[in-house]
């Protein structure tokens, strides 16, 4: 995965129009209006073999794509996801559309178009291969260079926390990982725009569940130190079975269990080969950790690390100059 992000406050203002038009333009395959003085721009952009993602943050921008920009062959369309505030956009021959958070745009980068917010304005945009699309779309006249809400609204919202963990992630993917990242993107972006009934199940399978899965893995590890946490309150926050809940984890060959009291311990550890976390109660880490039987606790503590909690204690003391 490439990695590149432009910041407009890196510039001193003297420095800032002119790295705007040499720098973040031609990035965007772009022409920005720099005349504004509020005019501010920060932009993450990862790179994908198939897919590219942009998340952008705009104060006052005006931009447009041209018939010059359009003889790169880029034939590849981009759906624009709002998150904060509105954007217009006035793609071909059409008039301007006002895109706000939960609809999207899908814009063929091979017509001219014109982008424009007013105030501050956080937005997601997803490259994706005009093949990729045309072979599942079930309805492109329904999408394409057009205004529209998701179709599927369950796979919109995974798609948001997908696009919220890529975004917190910075450049920190591994290849692996970005590989799968991408994979899930493009499923999950095809089935907000709505594929047809095969591929349906085929990114339904594969996107959502896997989606929902990390989605879940965010909220335990947000909740974790909650003691009352179990299966029941996760799958009652996503709207799931408990039995559902199962499956899925099963199918990334975990238990709902061993994947909450892995968190749990590894924190522990965390603390406990930290110098500074000395002046804490191993008890204390435990309780904190959500754990209520301390027996146990340290007979899975063994089993995870091959050392009991004293003995990762006296060895990170040990380590003290």
């Amino acid at each position: 995965m490439g990695y590149f992000r432009f910041n407009s406050q890196d510039y001193s203002e003297s420095e800032r129009r002119t790295a705007l038009a040499e720098t973040y333009a031609p990035l965007c395959g772009l022409d920005v209006d720099v005349g504004c003085e509020q005019l501010d721009v920060n932009v993450a952009v990862r790179t994908f073999p198939r897919a590219v993602v942009a998340d952008s943050y705009l104060l006052d921008h005006k931009a447009w794509r041209t018939h010059a920009h359009i003889a790169d062959g880029d034939d590849s369309m981009m759906l624009v996801i709002p998150r904060q505030g509105a954007l217009g956009i006035t793609s071909g021959s059409t008039s301007e559309s006002i895109c706000k958070p939960g609809q999207m745009y899908l814009l063929p980068l091979e017509d001219p178009y014109i982008s424009r917010n007013q105030g501050a304005l956080f937005v997601t945009s997803i490259g994706l291969p005009r093949q990729f699309l045309e072979s599942r779309l079930a309805a492109p006249g329904r999408v394409i260079g057009k205004n529209f809400h998701p179709q599927d609204r369950s796979a919109y919202q995974l798609l948001l926390g997908y696009l919220e963990n890529l975004y917190q992630s910075g450049d920190s993917l591994s290849d692996s990982a970005a590989k799968l990242a991408e994979i899930q993107l493009m499923d999950l972006a095809a089935l907000v725009l709505g594929v047809d009934g095969e591929n349906e199940v085929i990114a339904g399978n594969r996107g959502v569940r896997q989606a929902r899965y990390q989605a879940m893995r965010n909220y335990i590890r947000l909740r974790m130190f909650d003691p009352e946490l179990n299966s029941d309150v996760v799958a009652r926050h996503f709207n799931i079975s408990p039995q559902y809940l199962r499956k899925i984890f099963g199918e990334f060959n975990f238990t709902f269990t061993d994947y909450l009291n892995g968190i749990r311990l590894d924190w522990v550890y965390r603390n406990l080969a930290n110098p500074a976390s000395g002046r804490d109660y191993i008890s204390t880490l435990a309780y904190r950790a959500g754990f209520s039987n301390l027996a146990w606790f340290n007979r899975a503590f063994k089993r995870r690390f091959g050392l009991s909690p004293s003995e990762v204690r006296e060895k990170a003391t040990e380590q003290i100059p």
